[in-house]
């Protein structure tokens, strides 16, 4: 990135889609060590008449501190930033990071973990909006196996992409999409049934409005352009096939009564299931589904929150889903992108009605 070509552009549009507003806190969460763009996003900021604060969570960062932490001083870390997000009006977050967990030990793990869920517990109940915006870096690049200048060319359009042509996008693809039940085809001949009951169709267009906030749809991306829904969390039945999950390849998930009740897999089940009991609530249920429409993503590369917003991939989420209007209580919340999948709705396929608009992008 450089210049007003790119990351002050970025900054630009994450201060639009977060609705900043003048006197505000805002809480930048810095998942990625890119100094370049946390600059211009806290210029940004500061310009619009808020004020920015910086919580580092860089995996660099995140790698160190819990490397050399006690239990004690997490807690005590922990104190202080309660204290901060009961103060702060936003919270943009920048992500990419993977720190390395290992590298912890384990009752100071357990404390981190402890406080990371209490801060989350005071986000949902101030019902704060976040923007969560994907920047690349040099060590995610690395880990998809390409180079960062190819990972940027890939993903900026699609992170520039503005909320009019979004809103375009969602207006056409909710058109498509009414109806009750909803079937997802994954392969290996594994078809997932859901129910939409009276769930309203969201519109991703990576703009937190206030209209937005009375929806309780306070969770926003960057790259925008998507339509997502919560279901009936006690009706979804069927199987559903994902090539891979945390510690788990090849794997197939059996639901019964809105559960998962079997893991089958060819390598990992175990491993996979002992991930999801490590959750509180209701971890094995599907938060929420959704359609990508960005039109500047053609092709995944590995990152689940650039490759759900693919145009016509769909993308299916487990565990969390009360900021968005749903009634499924976790600790859980995590994405899987599942591109080439289908989906119908009442027994009409969505996906060759959207893509074959004459007027596609």
């Amino acid at each position: 990135m450089n210049g007003d070509s790119s990351a002050s552009q970025l900054a630009r549009r994450i201060v639009a889609g977060l609705n900043v507003q003048p006197g505000e806190l805002i809480q930048v969460r810095d998942h990625v060590d890119r100094p370049d763009v946390l600059i211009e996003v806290l210029l940004a900021i500061d310009l619009a008449g808020a004020t920015p604060i910086i919580d580092h969570q860089s995996p660099a960062y995140l790698n160190r501190w819990l490397a050399a932490a006690t239990p004690e001083s997490v807690a005590q870390s922990g104190l202080q930033r309660r204290r901060v997000l009961e103060q702060i009006d936003r919270v943009v977050s920048l992500s990419g990071g993977m720190p390395d967990f290992s590298l912890a030990a384990p009752e100071v793990l357990a404390a981190w973990q402890q406080m990371d869920e209490e801060l989350t517990t005071i986000e949902e109940a101030r019902h704060l909006p976040i923007l969560v915006v994907a920047v690349p870096s040099a060590p995610r690049a690395a880990r998809l196996g390409i180079t960062l200048e190819a990972l940027e060319t890939h993903l900026m359009p699609a992170l520039l992409l503005d909320a009019a042509s979004s809103r375009t996008l969602i207006d056409r693809a909710l058109k498509t999409i009414a109806g009750s039940h909803i079937v997802i085809g994954t392969g290996n001949g594994c078809e997932l049934h859901l129910y939409h009951g009276d769930r309203r169709w969201h519109g991703d267009d990576g703009v937190i409005d206030d209209e937005d906030r009375r929806r309780l749809t306070i969770v926003s991306n960057l790259p925008a352009g998507s339509v997502y829904t919560t279901v009936l969390e006690d009706r979804t039945y069927g199987t559903l096939f994902l090539p891979s999950a945390p510690g788990a390849s090849d794997v197939t998930l059996h639901f019964e009564e809105g559960r998962i009740v079997a893991i089958d897999a060819a390598h990992g089940a175990g491993a996979l299931a002992d991930w999801l009991d490590r959750h509180s609530g209701e971890p094995r249920r599907v938060s929420h589904i959704g359609i990508g429409l960005n039109p500047h993503l053609r092709s995944p590369i590995g990152w689940t929150l650039v490759d759900e917003h693919i145009a016509g991939a769909l993308f299916l989420a487990l565990g969390e889903n009360r900021y968005m209007g749903g009634q499924n209580a976790s600790s859980l919340n995590h994405d899987f992108a599942l591109v080439g999948a289908s989906l119908a709705v009442d027994g009409r396929p969505f996906l060759p009605t959207l893509l074959d608009t004459p007027d596609r992008p």
